[in-house]
């Protein structure tokens, strides 16, 4: 299942330096919980540009991660803090 992209995203993002999801696939699609986020092309670039280095953002105070999922590109919130 896929939300749409949340609204206002540009304001509600927020960087988390340094952060990075285990390097083994498995381990880190545990970590996810959907629903996730529809990214549009634009949204997309918009939350790469925000996380920098990193694999995590927050959106609205919650960890997310993203990436591929269900054919297209989403935002897709960690089960846990890392």
């Amino acid at each position: 299942m896929l939300f749409a992209t949340p609204r206002n995203l540009a304001a509600r993002l927020m960087p988390v330096p340094n952060k990075r999801l285990p390097s083994d696939f498995k381990s880190a699609v545990a970590l996810l919980k959907r629903p996730y986020f529809r990214l549009s092309a634009e949204a997309y670039a918009l939350v790469r540009s925000v996380a920098g280095d990193s694999d995590v953002v927050l959106l609205d105070g919650r960890q997310m991660t993203y990436g591929d999922a269900d054919g297209g590109k989403a935002l897709m919130p960690l089960s846990r803090t890392i």
